[in-house]
């Protein structure tokens, strides 16, 4: 009974307890008060109080004390066997942590736009595992605005402008350059010659980007224009456009490949589409893992 006594109190003390555990079993190893302050470089009185206050809190005596011996109690003998099995465990623990924090391993947890993770985040993570393959990736694609810390999210890629949170760190990776585009065969029956057009003209939108916003040299202007079709997955607007659907505004990554039948025409380039910035936004800098700071390091790195 005073053994599992013993062994739950030290187990649920380790961590506010274990320099006194390591220092009652320095003692008993040293043989008196006076050896083991010497060889720690205290004084005897601060090693006295410290073991006498560890005896308080267990309420057991652990030392029987004489003038210039130690010996230990029977209570003692068995808390020094499990001081010394949980000092290992310490050890064992404080070794394994540094492992992990000197090793490139791990999970990261990323939420993303969907128009982001369609476009961009599929090469950054395939050049990434290459070279770190014991690193794995849980990507949840979600167009809102996602809290990081309550849905435990390592990092966030968005798009907009700069966030107003300042409790999250955020560094602009760039511009996510569009272009107006159709495929030739919409265009040879539905002509557009000026953006006027794009008002009557059968249009495919994101939910998210209903205003198209234009400027040419210092002039601007807005359209709004009437949809045919919404989708919030810009693959899915660029394979409808290819399909002679409308008009779209699309990322320029998607319309650069788009090639042979699919291939869509880049339509008023004298109007430049408004970008939106691109954002990656993560908690803290402070006590990250080496496979979040490889890939912090390396998606700033292929940006820059």
């Amino acid at each position: 009974m005073l053994f599992s006594w013993i062994y739950c109190t030290i187990f649920r003390t380790m961590n506010a307890h274990a320099d006194k555990m390591a220092l009652f079993a320095e003692v008993v190893d040293a043989g008196s008060f006076t050896s083991a302050a010497r060889k720690l470089g205290m004084p005897k009185s601060s090693v006295s109080e410290r073991i006498s206050q560890l005896e308080n809190h267990l309420e057991l005596r652990l030392l029987n004390r004489s003038t210039r011996k130690i010996s230990l109690t029977w209570a003692g003998e068995q808390y020094l066997e499990q001081c010394r099995e949980v000092l290992i465990l310490l050890r064992q623990s404080e070794q394994k942590i540094q492992e992990i924090k000197d090793r490139v391993q791990g999970e990261i947890r990323i939420t993303a736009a969907g128009r982001f993770v369609e476009i961009i985040l599929p090469k950054l993570l395939a050049d990434f595992q290459r070279d770190h393959p014991e690193v794995s990736f849980d990507v949840i694609v979600n167009d809102a605005a996602l809290d990081l810390v309550a849905n435990r999210f390592d990092i966030a890629f968005r798009t907009g402008e700069k966030l107003r949170d300042s409790n999250l760190i955020s560094y602009q990776l760039g511009e996510n350059r569009k272009l107006l585009v159709a495929s030739e065969q919409y265009l040879a029956r539905n002509p557009i010659r000026s953006l006027n057009d794009l008002t009557t003209a059968q249009t495919i939108v994101h939910p998210g980007y209903r205003e198209w916003h234009f400027s040419s040299n210092r002039t601007k202007k807005t359209i709004r224009p009437t949809y045919a079709i919404q989708a919030n997955s810009m693959i899915l607007a660029r394979n409808i456009c290819a399909q002679n659907g409308g008009v779209s505004v699309l990322a320029e990554e998607l319309v650069r490949h788009s090639t042979g039948e699919d291939r869509l025409v880049h339509i008023l380039p004298e109007w430049e589409v408004t970008p939106n910035k691109l954002f990656i936004v993560y908690p803290s800098r402070k006590f990250n893992s080496p496979a979040f700071k490889a890939f912090i390091d390396f998606v700033i790195r292929e940006y820059s």
